[in-house]
């Protein structure tokens, strides 16, 4: 059987597009196990940082206003990571997963927002027509719905639009 180590981060910040409409709390996992070529976070291949266990507490303390937690990473570990999750929740926010991985995870559960597959630099990224990876909104741990299509220039420019009308 095979060791799972605990999930390390190796940064964090407050972002904006990675899940529309929340003000994000983005955490990087570190020891993505998916290694994808071209990847943008290529840094958080090797298996380094804090413990996020021990810090999620004061990292959403710190940060006042956010909506969302959102994980880059860490379903390398999904006990841990499900515990994150119920965690999150108990503190009334939001939580979306970043996922390498090509399928909907099934041992990870109670996402609000879901993004899969691994980074193609063929295919580009969740921007671009061509992609391969999906964003889902996801209701209770059964019904997926691609939201990926928020995503594009175009339509980011059809929402403004209407806003402003």
């Amino acid at each position: 059987m095979a060791n799972i180590q605990r999930l390390k981060y190796l940064g964090h910040s407050i972002v904006f597009q990675e899940v529309p409409n929340e003000i994000s709390l983005a955490i990087n996992i570190s020891g993505c196990p998916y290694k994808c070529k071209g990847c943008h976070s290529s840094y958080l291949w090797e298996y380094e940082g804090r413990y996020i266990s021990d810090d999620i507490e004061a990292l959403i303390n710190k940060h006042d206003g956010i909506t969302c937690v959102c994980f880059m990473g860490g379903d390398q570990n999904p006990q841990e990571l499900n515990r994150l999750i119920d965690y999150v929740h108990l503190r009334g926010l939001k939580v979306c997963l970043y996922t390498g991985s090509d399928n909907i995870p099934k041992d990870i559960f109670h996402l609000d927002y879901l993004k899969t597959g691994h980074y193609s630099e063929k295919l580009g990224g969740l921007d671009k027509s061509t992609t391969n990876q999906r964003f889902y909104i996801v209701h209770n741990d059964e019904e997926y719905f691609d939201m990926t299509i928020m995503f594009r220039k175009e339509m980011q420019n059809v929402i403004k639009d209407n806003q402003e009308s």
